[in-house]
């Protein structure tokens, strides 16, 4: 009788971390009277989240803020989206997760 070898989890896990970089994108759509850059900037800080890229867009009296971050699991980018949103109040957020297959390359 031969034994199959035991299935961990754990070692699934690891191996997916190493091929994969989780990512988020936050939405955020406020009035060109707010002037909040400053304040998001500091709540990402806060987070430990690391701005991968930040894309401001001006659009018909409103800004359009685009913000990529990495270095933060979903739960800490809910609790930023809502955090986000209680700023002022005429902002909308929205936020993405991303998974990116990055082939085993680590990052730092």
């Amino acid at each position: 009788m031969t034994t199959q070898p035991t299935f961990s989890p754990s070692d699934d896990i690891s191996a997916w971390r190493s091929q994969f970089r989780l990512t988020h994108t936050f939405h955020v759509l406020l009035g060109t009277s707010e002037p909040v850059a400053g304040a998001l900037e500091a709540l990402l800080k806060r987070a430990g989240a690391r701005i991968e890229k930040w894309v401001i867009v001006r659009r018909a009296g409103c800004y359009e803020h685009c913000i990529i971050v990495e270095g933060i699991d979903d739960e800490a980018a809910r609790a930023l989206r809502k955090e986000f949103a209680g700023l002022t109040g005429q902002i909308k957020v929205h936020v993405e997760h991303m998974l990116h297959l990055d082939g085993g390359v680590a990052r730092h």
